[in-house]
């Protein structure tokens, strides 16, 4: 995940514009591919290199599914997780949901 919080909005056509100072990041460690998800406690994205989220996914699969947490967990992070790749100018759409 990157450091820090940003207050962004949507474009009219639902677009997320990622900051300039984490999109070279992204490109250097995924090409631009990334994944979405909500998190698990405050009402907000999470935005991933697919790489980072990768080993994220893999820990949260590792979980012991017999705990209702781990399972909750697992449902909120991974069930609405989505792969995404930014645009030409550094957005992407974000899934209506």
């Amino acid at each position: 995940m990157f450091r820090g919080a940003n207050a962004i909005s949507l474009d009219a056509k639902g677009r997320l514009a990622m900051p300039s100072r984490y999109r070279d990041e992204l490109d250097s460690r995924s090409s631009g591919q990334l994944i979405v998800t909500i998190d698990a406690v405050d009402p907000c994205l999470c935005v991933y290199p697919l790489d980072e989220w990768e080993i994220i996914e893999t820990k949260l699969r590792a979980l012991p599914s017999l705990r209702e947490e781990n399972r909750r967990l697992q449902r909120l992070l991974i069930g609405n997780a989505v792969d995404l790749e930014l645009d030409g100018s550094g957005r992407f759409l974000v899934p209506p949901r």
